[in-house]
């Protein structure tokens, strides 16, 4: 018996061991085939990336949503970038920045990115771009730095509140996302993840091939789902205040929020509760709207909550159509 127990630990280490060459390897091959198109830049002794792309003036700082970084923003980068400086950044342990498992609230998410943008050397006014997670942050970074923020655009963006005036449903997907996280968490670095093909299932089928193997590249990192275990976890607490979101006074505020037709989802999620969800989603995005007296409201019809992939050229025009808003005005 004893020596049965035996053989099944050291198949079990020669499996883990073949696990971690395969990962590393792939991982290598990887890092080589899609190099960051930005730079990189040391921020407390975190590598940080940087994509920034055009000239002009406003720039354009781009913040993802919880687990996205820049390579997320590649439909409508290139294309915003015709109208003025545009910079997407990786948080760390996404894309291509490197990662640090630990907390990581708005405050210090705020923090980073404006030692971040000291260092890079990008000055002067700014527009800051929110998605989902990313309008909380922008919101903060706001909030701590107004100086030269001449505009702010919320994409689908997160609400302080949501945590606990959104349906129980997304509490309980919350929760099972973060079951499944746990487990990528331990599986990832030995190579399962990637060897099951897991994180396919996560990519637009509708992108390009290429596109498509380069976020496949990001997703299948050694650390990617850690990263994302230690992004929730810091962002849990940012959506459930008593308080409602600060107003934004008179910065011009351009909200951008998904309006497809609502859909049940299995029998655990009918279509009056697919409905409910709905209106009390745009209740939040009007809201959200409403903190500053320079505001509009566009509704993609056509887009779920990733509306740069949904509805590239309506992000693309309004966004453009901003920025010369704000042009006009810029010395």
């Amino acid at each position: 018996m004893r020596k049965i127990f035996i053989n099944i630990i050291i198949v079990m280490i020669v499996l883990v061991g073949a696990g971690l060459f395969y990962q590393s390897t792939q991982q290598g091959k990887d890092v080589s085939k899609f190099p960051a198109p930005g730079k990189y830049y040391d921020v407390d002794g975190i590598s940080m990336h940087l994509d920034c792309r055009g000239n002009g003036s406003p720039v354009l700082i781009i913040e993802s949503g919880l687990g996205g970084g820049s390579s997320g923003w590649s439909l409508v980068h290139d294309a915003l970038a015709s109208e003025t400086r545009v910079c997407a950044y990786d948080r760390p342990g996404i894309d291509w920045s490197a990662p640090v498992h630990g907390f990581a609230d708005s405050t210090e998410v705020s923090k980073r990115l404006f030692k971040l943008l000291t260092v890079a050397g990008v000055e002067g006014p700014k527009i800051l771009l929110g998605m989902s997670a990313g309008g909380v942050y922008v919101r903060e970074y706001y909030k701590n730095h107004p100086g030269d923020i001449t505009g702010m655009v919320l994409i689908d963006s997160s609400h302080e509140q949501q945590a606990f005036r959104l349906p129980p449903r997304v509490t309980r997907t919350i929760s099972m996302d973060t079951i499944l996280i746990n487990a990528c968490r331990l599986f990832q670095p030995i190579g399962v993840v990637r060897g099951l093909g897991i994180m396919e299932g996560y990519i637009d089928p509708d992108l390009d091939e290429v596109t498509k193997q380069s976020l496949l590249a990001r997703l299948n990192q050694s650390h990617y789902c850690s990263s994302i275990y230690w992004e929730q976890q810091s962002f849990s607490g940012e959506v459930s205040d008593e308080l409602p979101p600060d107003s934004l006074g008179e910065l011009p505020l351009l909200v951008l929020s998904q309006g497809e037709e609502p859909k049940a989802m299995g029998d655990d999620f009918t279509l009056e509760q697919a409905i409910a969800q709905a209106e009390i989603w745009d209740t939040l995005q009007d809201e959200l709207m409403n903190l500053s007296s320079k505001s509009q409201r566009v509704i993609a019809y056509e887009s779920g909550h990733l509306i740069q992939n949904d509805q590239p050229d309506l992000v693309i025009e309004e966004v453009q159509k901003f920025i010369r808003q704000l042009q006009s005005g810029v010395k």
